[in-house]
């Protein structure tokens, strides 16, 4: 039977890889969006903000930008983007 510093020791072992393996997790969804994210800025000659690109990705499977038309409207009237390239996003992502 396990002492009781034996068996603290071991959930210290234990919670030390589950926070290795979350990180672990956390850094590969941080790489793959970054990756996703150039490919999707590569096609635009002007810089979409990250939250643009966060929406782009969150509804890629479900074409569903209704947010993302909202988001496009906010930028053009706080100055992030151009009226053109707001209407240029809306085009693609239709």
């Amino acid at each position: 039977m396990l002492d009781k510093n034996t068996k603290e020791f071991s959930n210290s072992i234990t919670e030390r890889e589950k926070s290795r393996i979350e990180l672990e997790i956390l850094q590969k969804r941080i790489s793959d969006w970054n990756r996703k994210a150039s490919i999707i800025q590569s096609n635009f000659d002007f810089i979409l903000p990250n939250y643009m690109i966060d929406e782009i990705l969150n509804n890629e499977e479900k074409k569903n930008y209704v947010n993302l038309h909202c988001l496009i409207n906010c930028a053009v009237v706080n100055g992030r983007i151009t009226k053109s390239n707001g209407k240029l996003l809306k085009q693609i992502y239709n």
